[in-house]
């Protein structure tokens, strides 16, 4: 029961291995994509990263993934390269570059590595894995798509039970920047210092416990464009652009999810709390051969801060979709999403909407792997 336990857990990993093509005994290659048809009824645009406004999209959720896996013995070395959503096609990222070596019941990798936090995080752009045709907006956001860290970890699976498995992993990351073009007019950019953090999973026949702590020192610029200054009473002024420096950030991030198959039936909750916010969602599926139906409901708030003093319910969203497996290796989302933004807040638009603080969201997509 423990090899299945940890052979789970792996697959929950990473599922584009499921699909994987073998090039030798020691070598694979594997890989997964997505594409849609997406539209809003709301001029300012939805979702970090994929701006999903009111005229058609057929490349806001475009991403295309390439895994390469060497296997000998203890030793194992893995990398996936990414076109997410938000690059282009010239741009694709390195998501994970590792090595890593077995010692009994323990993991130890070192480089590139996917940062562990939700439960999703290890397969976070394989649109396969998910029944959604995304990953929840309240919770996959809060930390603005970033999803790597230069570092090493240390993965420990112990069997509690036979049919039981516990599974830590105590993580350190080092120097690494990202940059997040959040609106047109400003662009994140994050020099992370140095990061630590653990990561618990509790695994069973049919069902998963996720819980994480994430604690990160960095320094944040924001890149402003066309920003009006009142210069008078009544009188602006354009500046082009302009850098903000923020010295000395520090986030402390937790967060907790679990998800229970019922035969047919799979539920699942997550949510997160953070210095800037808290969210949760709650979702149920039911399998009816190849199709699946889905609901999920989730939440935002802000929890104040020097930049925004608002605390408070700042948006929620109702999700209700169909899915339908193709192939043990395609699958199609159909989905209709209403968004809020509440209190004056911009909730789940990358800025504040000047007029309708709602909109209706729909989506077509098509996920495989290989």
């Amino acid at each position: 029961m423990k090899k299945q336990l940890l052979a789970m857990s792996l697959a929950v990993a990473s599922t584009s291995v499921t699909a994987a093509i073998d090039i030798t005994d020691n070598f694979s290659i594997s890989g997964f994509g997505s594409t849609s048809w997406a539209r809003s009824d709301n001029e300012t645009p939805l979702l970090v990263n994929r701006n999903i406004r009111d005229e058609d999209c057929f490349d806001c959720d475009t991403t295309f993934g390439v895994q390469l896996d060497y296997f000998y013995e203890a030793f194992k070395a893995s990398v996936q390269i990414v076109k997410r959503p938000q690059d282009h096609w010239s741009e694709p990222q390195l998501e994970w570059a590792y090595l890593g070596y077995s010692i009994g019941d323990f993991e130890v990798r070192a480089g590139r590595l996917r940062l562990p936090v939700f439960l999703a995080s290890e397969y976070y752009y394989v649109g396969h894995a998910y029944t959604t045709a995304r990953p929840n907006e309240e919770v996959y956001n809060s930390i603005l798509g970033v999803t790597a860290y230069n570092g090493a970890s240390i993965i420990w699976n112990y069997s509690l039970t036979d049919e039981l498995q516990l599974s830590l992993t105590p993580f350190v990351g080092f120097k690494d920047n990202n940059e997040v073009d959040f609106n047109p007019n400003l662009t994140l950019e994050f020099e992370t210092k140095n990061m630590w953090g653990l990561n618990a999973q509790l695994i069973g026949d049919n069902f998963r416990v996720n819980f994480a702590f994430l604690d990160s020192n960095f320094d944040q610029t924001n890149k402003i464009r066309n920003l009006d200054v009142e210069v008078a009473p009544g009188f602006f002024m354009t500046i082009p652009y302009l850098e903000q420096p923020l010295k000395d950030q520090n986030i402390k991030l937790y967060s907790l999810g679990a998800e229970y198959d019922f035969d047919a039936l799979k539920l699942m909750a997550e949510g997160q709390k953070n210095d800037l916010s808290s969210s949760w969602y709650a979702s149920a599926a039911y399998r009816i051969s190849q199709f699946t139906p889905y609901l999920v409901y989730g939440e935002t708030y802000s929890e104040g801060s020097d930049n925004n003093p608002y605390e408070g319910k700042t948006g929620d969203s109702w999700t209700l979709g169909l899915r339908y497996d193709l192939l043990y290796n395609v699958s199609l989302n159909a989905e209709w999403q209403r968004f809020n933004a509440v209190n004056g807040q911009s909730g789940p638009f990358i800025q504040s909407p000047e007029q309708d603080t709602d909109a209706n969201m729909y989506t077509i997509m098509v996920n495989f792997v290989f």
